[in-house]
């Protein structure tokens, strides 16, 4: 069953301030995307624009958003008419996006993993590629199809993940806990790195390549790498580039 994330918005809002999400996450995507100058960018899977408003603080000069979550786009454009930094944000779900329009970059931090079949993933490859400039590179962070760790590997890190099978479209169950020890579920889907490969090529993206999460310097420093490392040593989630 597919998250409805207009019930559990300010929940998964919420759970982007556990450290692993700044620390391993968030650094190792911006290690992926590198240098944002002069680029145009666009963030599929948006959410509430966590990532979207940082693309464009390190510099991309323009930067749209993309979610398929009515009450996530309400909190993007609410961060935005807040604190402006000239973010368009859109309502659409990605396996149909129509923007007319191209980007030097596109990045998702979570889209590929909601993609139950080869079929889906090959949507999501098309929808990429239609939307990125000759030349353009898609940077993401997705589930890891090859993880395989007991179920409270990662619980001190605030979050567990739960694997029922290992078969192509098996749920994949992400609960986001907090301090009080309730909890909201997100699903995906389990699909192996050669589906995906196989989708993003016939897509027409290529140069495909997979990168493990790396820890920031500064969650070394604050937190020691005693702290990190059931996470570095299981990879839950993992990098993947590639260009038009």
């Amino acid at each position: 069953m597919a998250t409805d994330y207009n019930t559990i918005a300010k929940e998964y809002q919420a759970s982007k301030m556990q450290p692993w999400r700044k620390h391993i996450e968030g650094f190792s995507l911006f290690e992926l995307a590198g240098d944002l100058s002069g680029k145009t960018v666009l963030d599929l899977a948006c959410g509430e624009g966590f990532y979207t408003r940082q693309l464009k603080l390190r510099g991309a000069p323009a930067v749209e958003g993309v979610d398929i979550s009515e009450t996530m786009i309400q909190l993007a454009r609410k961060a935005e008419n807040q604190s402006p930094l000239g973010i368009v944000y859109h309502e659409q779900d990605v396996l149909n996006l129509k923007l007319n329009k191209k980007f030097d970059l596109i990045t998702a931090s979570y889209l590929l993993n909601y993609a139950k079949t080869a079929e889906e993933l090959l949507q999501f490859g098309k929808a990429i590629s239609d939307h990125l400039n000759p030349g353009g590179r898609f940077v993401t962070i997705n589930s890891n199809p090859d993880y395989k760790a007991p179920i409270d590997t990662l619980y001190k890190y605030g979050f567990t993940r739960e694997d029922k099978s290992h078969s192509e479209g098996a749920e994949i169950i992400y609960r986001f806990f907090d301090p009080d020890g309730s909890n909201i579920e997100v699903i995906n889907y389990h699909l192996e790195k050669s589906t995906h490969e196989t989708a993003l090529k016939k897509a027409g993206l290529s140069n495909i390549h997979w990168h493990n999460v790396q820890l920031s310097p500064e969650g070394k420093e604050a937190f020691g790498m005693d702290y990190w490392k059931p996470i570095l040593e299981t990879q839950p989630v993992i990098g993947l580039s590639c260009n038009k």
